[in-house]
C-alpha cells in the first residue's frame, strides 16, 4: 500500500501537497500481451508464489487458440524458474538475461500503468489495490497495447 508521488498540474508558484501512503501491504498485477494484436489477459493477487504462476500459466493456455502457441517473455524471477511450474504445453518461456528489464514489453506496461494512473492515490484496503489494479488493468485498449509493447527486437525475431 506504498503510494507513488506523481507531478500535478498547479498553479505557478503554488506548492500542492499529497499525501504518500508507506504502509507495507502489497497486491500484484499478473499480466500478458501481445505485442502484435494487443491482446491481454491479467488478475490481481494479495501474494506472489509458484502456485500462483501455475494459475495464471492456466488462464494464458486458455485464452489462445488451439493452434497459437504462446512465447512468454520473462525475467528469472525465483517462481519463474521454480521446479514446480507447471508450463502448459503450447507456452514457451523466453528468459531475459539478468538486470535487463528494458528488453521486456510487458514492463513497458507497468510502467505506463505507474505514470499514468496509480499516482497520488490513497489505498483504503488491500482489496482496495486488488480492484484498483483490475480497473486500470481494463482501462488499457488493444491499441494502446500495441504502441507501448512494440519493440524491435521482437520484430526482428517474428522475421527470422
Amino acid at each position: 500500500m506504498q503510494g507513488i508521488l506523481k507531478r500535478i498540474w498547479a498553479k505557478k508558484g503554488s506548492r500542492p501537497e499529497k499525501i504518500r501512503q508507506n504502509r507495507f501491504k502489497y497486491g500484484y498485477i499478473f499480466g500478458a500481451t501481445n505485442p502484435d494484436t494487443g491482446e491481454r489477459v491479467g488478475m490481481t493477487f494479495t501474494t506472489v508464489d509458484t502456485e500462483i504462476v501455475n494459475i495464471f500459466l492456466d488462464m494464458i493456455s486458455g485464452h489462445v487458440a488451439e493452434n497459437v502457441h504462446v512465447i512468454l517473455v520473462l525475467d528469472n524471477a525465483g517462481y519463474h524458474v521454480s521446479k514446480t511450474l507447471q508450463i502448459p504445453k503450447n507456452v514457451t518461456f523466453l528468459n531475459l538475461p539478468p538486470y535487463s528489464p528494458q528488453l521486456n514489453p510487458i514492463e513497458r506496461v507497468w510502467s505506463y500503468i505507474r505514470s499514468h494512473y496509480l499516482g497520488n492515490l490513497i489505498y483504503e484496503s488491500v482489496d482496495h489495490i486488488l480492484e484498483v489494479g483490475c480497473e486500470v488493468w481494463n482501462y488499457l485498449t488493444e491499441s494502446l497495447v500495441k504502441s507501448i509493447c512494440s519493440t524491435s527486437w521482437l520484430k526482428e525475431i517474428q522475421a527470422l
